[in-house]
């Protein structure tokens, strides 16, 4: 076998790993968008379960936005810059995030890395987005892709 021959036989054999992790990880986005509905994720759900103290959109707020957010992660940065305005006297935006330094900062939206209140609503995937009511109870839960209309998504919990 010549030199050239292996070489570009590695690199299927390269590019096929690829390509079969890639479909691994779509699987796995696809099976936790099916499940929100029925409320699998092989976490423990937390669509219905009260969010941490330190997420909760506090007094006189009407809900609350919370992102488990991933500094490596591209579509992230996407995510936060889409849900950080949306904070207002009635509505607290809160990003869970590993790194605050990698994100943006954004008036009136906070960056928190709080680890114990991250492992609590991460669901083995980031970007997610979790809406709160006044009470800091989750009542909605997104697995963001590339895919998601965003603007939809958060808009979704405003009143008409």
């Amino acid at each position: 076998m010549s030199l050239e021959l292996a070489v570009a036989l590695l690199a299927l054999l390269v590019a096929a790993f690829a390509l079969v992790a890639l479909v691994a990880v779509y699987a796995r986005v696809r099976a936790l968008e099916a499940a929100r509905r029925i409320g699998l994720s092989g976490y423990g759900a937390v669509v219905g379960r009260p969010a941490p103290a330190s997420v909760h959109p506090g007094p006189g707020r009407r809900r609350g936005y919370v992102a488990v957010l991933d500094a490596e992660c591209a579509l992230c940065h996407v995510v936060w810059e889409a849900l950080a305005p949306l904070a207002d006297d009635g509505v607290r935006v809160v990003a869970l995030v590993d790194r605050p330094e990698a994100f943006a900062a954004h008036p009136g939206s906070e960056l928190l890395a709080d680890p114990a209140a991250r492992a609590e609503l991460f669901e083995g995937y980031a970007p997610t987005v979790l809406r709160l009511d006044a009470a800091g109870t989750v009542v909605d839960r997104t697995f963001v892709d590339a895919d998601t209309d965003l603007a939809g998504l958060l808009h979704a919990g405003s009143p008409a």
